[in-house]
């Protein structure tokens, strides 16, 4: 490895240091409440070297949400080579979970904090997350030309789905899961979803 062979993958270690210790902070502390600084001192860098790959906290969060996005497209995307569509819809909700229990503060910025950037999902870099939600309409329309769902829009029910995920996650994650003792909570959690995937299996 050459000398500028070092130093490139140096810089891509440093860049994914800065999002995934930032993205920590604003899960912990709020994004209004974590300041440039206090993530060099985290990493123990200075504020000028975060600044060297980022202009603001805006351009931060931002690229935490595009690599967010990108690492959830990658987790959908295993589920390509399965031919049943309804198989494949079912494979799609485990992998949303695993990527919410693998990657939590990613999963807390994306999809239940407040948006602190307005238009952070417009605009030609937010191609990963307009693609996993293709991913999850498109396996729908597929479903439906087998014959299931039938009378209900795609995109209906592509937020009814993703919904009805997403609330048990956001449960699990907020820790509101404490009424229920019988079981361990994760476990409960991916019951929950195989309980709704023999709901939607019938539908």
């Amino acid at each position: 490895m050459t000398i500028e062979d070092r130093r490139e993958r140096e810089k891509r270690e440093l860049h994914e240091l800065i999002l995934k210790t930032a993205a920590e902070m604003f899960r912990k502390h709020g994004y209004e409440k974590t300041s440039m600084r206090a993530i060099a001192q985290a990493i123990d860098y200075s504020p000028g070297t975060i600044y060297r790959y980022f202009k603001d906290k805006d351009e931060l969060m931002f690229a935490i949400s595009v690599n967010g996005f990108r690492i959830f497209y990658q987790y959908l995307s295993v589920v390509r080579h399965i031919d049943n569509p309804m198989e494949r819809l079912q494979v799609l909700g485990r992998q949303y979970i695993r990527f919410a229990i693998d990657h939590p503060a990613y999963y807390d910025l994306m999809f239940i904090m407040p948006d602190p950037i307005k238009g952070i999902g417009e605009g030609e870099h937010w191609e990963d997350g307009h693609r996993s939600h293709t991913v999850l309409v498109d396996v729908i329309k597929e479903c439906m030309q087998e014959g299931h769902f039938k009378g209900h829009d795609p995109i209906d029910l592509s937020l009814m789905i993703w919904g009805q995920v997403h609330g048990i996650l956001a449960l699990y994650l907020r820790h509101r899961m404490e009424m229920y003792t019988d079981k361990k909570h994760e476990v409960l959690l991916n019951d929950a979803l195989e309980a709704f995937n023999s709901i939607i299996r019938n539908s």
